[in-house]
This record gives structure tokens, C-alpha cells and sequence, in this order.
């Protein structure tokens, strides 16, 4: 008898272990439910799929248990986007995602790591200026020093020969042109808020444009200042007036060096807009 004794054990310890795998198989094919912090979202996750879920769908299976989903929050450089991305490990996905502030603000202000370089950004350099600017897929601009840029491995720039940016030493304004053509000095100044959103680009600081004069008006003894330095620039406003002028002191005009004054405005300096066509500074 002892014999049948133990065969019904090792029976007995045989479907044990297939009730117990049987179990783990089963545990392993449910799916996890994880929430991510900054929009709130609920995801189901299983071996092949993650799957965000709305509150319907959430509430049709009976409000699962969820646990936080693990999420790093980065930004490259001194871009401001941060992006927040998420690595669900057992479907071997990851979701990366631009977050608001006030995205930022619901995950609880977690800290943020900064990377070295990132995808999609395009590195140029100014005709006017050696400096490089980096420009993200959101379209922020920022100056790249050289060990940001030797840190990202040196990437290629494009160089935007002919156009730039200029400053009059002799205009006390402290105004900044941006020029779509240095060589006929077309463009027009910008505006403060331009400027810093340019990432704010050192200009070239020259005594005169191509194509700009100095007008005796009327033939009188005042004499006035034609130039792109005049003229807003706004690369919308296809109807705005191409000419400006502003007067200016002895002083201003010697140190320009002097220019001989011109009784009638020379048609080159008539209309110093951005032609139709003409690259903004942005593309």
C-alpha cells in the first residue's frame, strides 16, 4: 500500500504546482493601471498595449486601482518646454509629452533635469554676428554659448548670410534693426519684445546702411535721417508707408562721418521695407 500512498502524493504535489502556475499565468495576463501626475490620465497597461482610458471606460471596469505611472520631467538646455515622459516597462513603450505650467504645477513641481541636446533643434548663426542661436520644434529661440555647444557635440549650423542685425553708433535711441538685406540695407527696427524673442541677437554696430541718406528737407538747414532704422518692422504690414525719416543734430551727422546731404531722397532710399518674400528672422 505504502507505494500508492506516494503516487497519490506525488499526484497531489503535480496538480498543486499546475493550480499555482496556473494562478501566475493567469495574474500575469491582467492588466496594470497607471495614472500620470501632470494631465491626470489613466492608462491600462499589458504585455502588448497601453491604453488610455476615459472616466467611462474606467468606470465600465469598475474604477480599477491605480498606481502613479513613473515619470521624469526634463527640458534641454535653457528652453522653456519641459517634457514630461513616461516609461511603461512591461509593454516596452514610452510617451513623451510637452507639459503646461499648469501641468507642471499638478505633478507638484517635480524637479526638472536638463539634457544636454534634444531632437528637432536647428542651429544657425546671423551674416552680422558669429554667435549661434538654437531653435527648438516649438519655435523658442535661444543663444547657444560655446560650451553649450561644445557639450551637444558640436552640431552643424546654418550661416543666414545677408541679413542681420544692426545698431547706429551715433543713434542714442538704442534702437536695433533687423536687415532682410544688408546689401540694400532693407528691413526695419524692431521692437523690444522682437528683440528677446530673436534670442536677443548682439548687433553689429555700424555707422550707416546700404541705401540710407541724409535729406536736406526742403532744402532748408535741418537736415534728417532716411534709413531702415526708421521704419517699424512688421513683416505683415504689406501697406505701411516704406518711407521715415527723423532729424538730427550736428553731432549726429559727423559722427556718421559726415555724409554730403542730398536735396531730393534717391529712389534706392524711397522704400526701405522688406520686400514681398523676403525671409523673416524667424525662418
Amino acid at each position: 500500500m505504502t507505494p500508492r500512498f506516494a503516487a497519490a502524493a506525488i499526484v497531489g504535489v503535480l496538480v498543486g504546482t499546475l493550480f499555482t502556475s496556473t494562478q501566475a499565468q493567469a495574474a500575469s495576463l491582467e492588466p496594470d493601471y497607471v495614472r500620470t501626475s501632470y494631465d491626470g490620465t489613466i492608462y491600462e497597461v499589458t504585455d502588448d498595449d497601453v491604453v488610455p482610458l476615459s472616466f467611462e471606460k474606467w468606470s465600465e471596469l469598475g474604477f480599477p486601482t491605480f498606481t502613479a505611472a513613473p515619470t521624469v520631467f526634463q527640458k534641454v538646455l535653457t528652453f522653456p518646454t519641459v517634457t514630461a515622459t513616461t516609461e511603461f516597462a512591461r509593454a516596452e513603450a514610452t510617451i513623451s509629452d510637452a507639459i503646461t505650467w499648469q501641468e507642471y504645477q499638478a505633478a507638484g513641481f517635480p524637479a526638472v533635469g536638463t539634457l544636454a541636446w534634444g531632437p528637432s533643434i536647428s542651429v544657425y548663426k546671423w551674416g552680422t554676428s558669429q554667435q549661434l542661436f538654437a531653435q527648438d520644434d516649438a519655435g523658442d529661440i535661444i543663444a547657444l554659448t560655446f560650451s553649450q555647444w561644445s557639450g551637444a557635440g558640436f552640431p552643424a549650423f546654418a550661416a543666414r548670410e545677408g541679413r542681420g542685425f544692426v545698431r547706429l553708433s551715433w543713434d542714442t535711441t538704442g534702437g536695433i534693426a533687423y536687415l532682410c538685406d544688408t546689401s540694400t540695407g532693407h528691413g526695419g527696427r524692431l521692437t523690444y519684445e522682437q528683440w528677446t524673442r530673436l534670442g536677443s541677437p548682439t548687433p553689429y554696430t555700424v555707422t550707416r546702411t546700404a541705401n540710407d541718406t541724409v535729406w536736406r528737407i526742403f532744402g532748408g538747414v535741418q537736415l534728417s535721417y532716411v534709413g531702415a532704422m526708421n521704419l517699424v518692422y512688421d513683416p505683415n504690414a504689406g501697406l505701411e508707408p516704406g518711407f521715415s525719416n527723423r532729424a538730427i543734430a550736428f553731432d549726429e551727422w559727423r559722427a556718421m562721418g559726415s555724409p554730403a546731404p542730398e536735396n531730393q531722397i534717391p529712389a534706392a532710399s524711397s522704400d526701405l521695407r522688406c520686400q514681398p518674400g523676403a525671409s523673416t528672422p524667424w525662418e
